[in-house]
Parts: structure tokens; sequence; C-alpha cells
């Protein structure tokens, strides 16, 4: 779309559309980057929209980036190239954070900041002289975004507003001050359904960020009728009124855009199945170490597949990663491998004899759409969201059941066609929702008339 924000004020000053514009606000995708080299779901659902809004409607000017500045707190207009240099090429790729829930740590315990300032003070004088950039162009250039925006647009936050403190507040004074409409996306209700697979203090975060922004927003957006049910549900107990709650159907696939750097070469086993996702005790990647260790067990190690973990570590699992080290992994039938970049994934994706998803709970269930769109059979948890993902084309089984997991995952590694048959299956019927389709039904929704679901 637009490269630099002067571009971006140019094209906005001589704007002759007058249809609402949608303004995705990004601050918290670019602030993750800052932190992190490799993206999480709520990064990469974010981009892939980013990416496809801006090639269907960035042209005519109908959608737009800005960022809420958490340096400054004033809106900012943001050209696309900058969005994708930070998901590309990431500044936080020598980061020092050794788990998603690394940065969050460091600021609640200061008597360990100093020791990581001492040892990585490149990365924290970048972070300064980034906030120092903010705060000059808050001075230069003011009003920058006023002079773009117009009544009647649309901002919408796609990512995990609830870690900026007081954004609901500057969204409030945004409505006030512009005339704008706002429309949020829920990704889940897990840190209110299940306090106990979160950190205690996501669980309050969150239950507040909820509380506070449902009465400024206009649309609420969910990624499954799962969890529209489970806001509805929550806001009827609570006798809350809400906004109109609309379902947005998620996209499958990576996205095609080149690497800045080239992808490393991998050599994975020849012989493995694939688990995408951060390691986090809702994911319930303990089942499948069991699962792992009575399959070598009756049918000896040799012809047991590699099992994969493909994700970054996150939070309640050190339990988990001592036992494995302890096991020496399984004796190398678990490998981890938690920085792979989306080219490395496909590939991880596309060699692999099919995929097993054991989640406890979840909103929606992205690595089953991307298993399902390279081709790839998914043996996958039955519970909440993840049926609507994967329909006739999976394989289910309870996770908190190991036989059944074991008996499975067991039928596609051993019966014989079994998987061949499966997979024939999947190419002849399955038809991916794409990108494009999930970026038109968005805009469609956020085009429609206001109303409200009332609840309770």
């Amino acid at each position: 779309m637009h490269g630099t924000d002067k571009r971006a004020e140019t094209d906005g000053s001589t704007r002759t559309d007058r249809r609402p514009v949608i303004w995705f606000e990004v601050e918290d995708f670019l602030r993750y980057f800052d932190h992190f080299r490799n993206p999480t779901g709520l990064q990469r659902v974010p981009f892939e929209i980013y990416v496809h809004a801006a090639r269907l409607y960035g042209a005519e000017g109908r959608v737009r980036f800005c960022r809420l500045s958490v340096y400054t707190r004033q809106f900012k207009p943001i050209g696309f190239e900058a969005i994708k240099s930070a998901y590309l090429d990431p500044p936080g790729a020598g980061a020092p954070w050794k788990t998603v829930w690394g940065p969050a740590r460091f600021s609640s315990e200061p008597a360990g900041m100093l020791g990581v300032i001492v040892r990585h003070p490149g990365f924290f004088l970048r972070i300064l002289k980034t906030a120092a950039r903010d705060l000059v162009d808050s001075i230069f250039h003011p009003r920058r975004f006023e002079r773009l925006v117009r009544r009647g647009d649309v901002v919408v936050s796609l990512g995990a507003a609830w870690g900026f403190p007081g954004y609901v507040k500057h969204i409030a004074a945004a409505k006030r001050r512009y005339g704008i409409a706002f429309a949020t996306l829920i990704y889940d209700m897990i840190p209110i359904e299940h306090e106990e697979f979160v950190e205690k203090r996501h669980a309050l975060q969150f239950r507040a960020w909820l509380a506070q922004t449902m009465p400024h927003t206009d649309v609420a957006l969910t990624i499954s009728n799962y969890s529209r049910q489970a806001l509805l549900k929550y806001a009827a107990d609570a006798g809350w009124p809400l906004p109109r709650v609309e379902v947005l159907e998620l996209g499958a696939g990576l996205s095609d855009m080149p690497a800045a750097a080239s992808p490393r070469s991998i050599d994975f086993p020849d012989r493995h199945v694939l688990v995408v996702s951060t390691i986090e005790i809702r994911k319930n990647h303990r089942l499948l170490v069991r699962v792992w260790r009575r399959l070598s067990e009756r049918h000896g190690a040799d012809a047991v597949p590699v099992l994969i973990f493909a994700g970054q570590i996150g939070w309640m699992v050190d339990d988990l990663l001592a036992d494995l080290a302890a096991s020496n992994y399984l004796g190398g039938k678990i490998l981890h491998i938690p920085d792979l970049s989306d080219a490395e994934l496909r590939q991880a994706y596309r060699s692999c004899l099919f995929t097993v998803f054991p989640s406890l709970s979840e909103g929606w269930g992205l690595p089953i759409a991307e298993s399902l769109a390279n081709g790839k059979f998914c043996v996958a948890s039955n519970r909440t969201s993840i049926p609507e993902v994967g329909g006739d084309f999976v394989d289910y089984f309870d996770p908190s059941d190991e036989d059944d997991a074991l008996a499975k995952i067991e039928r596609v590694l051993f019966e014989p066609g079994y998987l061949a048959a499966r997979e024939a299956r999947l190419r002849a019927g399955y038809r991916p929702h794409t990108w494009g389709d999930c970026v038109r039904g968005l805009i469609d929704k956020l085009d429609q008339p206001a109303r409200a679901d009332r609840v309770g």
C-alpha cells in the first residue's frame, strides 16, 4: 500500500471517495516484533489480513493503517511497508527473551532487570531510540492522523490490545474527537472460561480489558461460532449489553511474501509428524509425549516417526520441558524447533506425514486450517471450536483420554492404506477459505449498519 507516512498523508488529502475508511490499528503488532522474531497466531492472523487488505483495497484508499503509540498515546498513520518490514525482518530477532512471556516477567520482576540490561545493552538502546523517535515525531507532526481521518471511519484492532495500558480510554477519546467507529477482534474467551490455562495476571488483565472495551465497541468480531457463543453467554451472565457480534472466518495458508533474509536450510527428519503451536499447558503437548512413549514401546522406536514441536515456549510448561530434557526428548523421538520462519514452517507442513493438534481449548485452530490447506491430514482434539475448522476432514479424539488419542494416531501410522485414503478425500473435497475471502468478509461486516446484540 503506502511506503511512508508522508505518502499516506498525501493520498488522504486528495481522496475523493467518501466511503468510510477502515483503519487497521497495528501498534501491538509492531511492538511484538520489537521483542520476538517469530509470530504466534496473534500476529500471523493480523498480518495475513493486513497483506490481503492492502492488496484488495489499498490502491483505492479504502483501507489504511495507523498506530496508537504506546509512547505518546497519539494516533499516527503508518504505511504498509513498515508493517511488512516488521514481520519479515523483525527488529526483535536479537532480543534476549527465551519465552513469549519473557518481557512481561522482566517488567514485573525488577530484581532481574539490571542483569538483563547489562547483558543486552544494544537491544534496550534500540527500544529507547524507537521511543525517542516517536516523541520527536509527536512534537513536529502532532496532527498527521487528524488530517486524514474522517467522521464515520472505522478503527479496527485485530491484536492483543489488552496488553496496552489505557488503550480503551484513548479509543473512547478518539471516538468522541473524530466521530469514528471502533471494532475489535476477540480470539477466544479462554482467560475467562479456563483461568487454569493462563497466567493469573493475564486472566485479570483480559477480564478488565473486556469489561472496559465492550461499551466503546461498535462491532465485536469473533473467530468462531464457539467464541461468539462464549462471549454472548458471558455478557448475559454479567448483565452487559453488547454491540453487534459477528463471526469472522479466518483464512488458511501462510504468507507468500519472501522473507528479508534467505531461510535456513533445515533438514527435517525423513519421517515426522508435526505439531504447530506455542508450547503452553493449554496446548496439551504432554499428552503427545505420553502417546509417543507408548507407541515406541508397542512398535519399537525405529517404526515411530519423529514428533516435531514447532513453536515458541510459553507459560506453565517448566515441568514438561524438564521431563523432556531428562529423557533426552524420548531418545530423540521428539524434536523442538522454536523459531521456524513462514517459509520453513511451510516446508515442515509439506514434508510431514500428518499433523496433530491436541489442544484443550481454542478460539479457532489455525494450524488445522494450515495443515489442510497444505494437503496434510490432521488428527485433532474434539474440543471447543476445533471441529468448526476441520469438519469431516479430520479425525478427532478426546484430549483428556490418552487411550483415545493413542488409538486415533496409531491407526493413521500403522493401518495400511488409511492415511492415503484420508489424504485422497482431503484433496478431492477440501476447499480452503482464503485470506482474501476473510478480508472481503471483514470489510462487508464493517460496512453493515450498526445494531446491538442485546443480551440479558
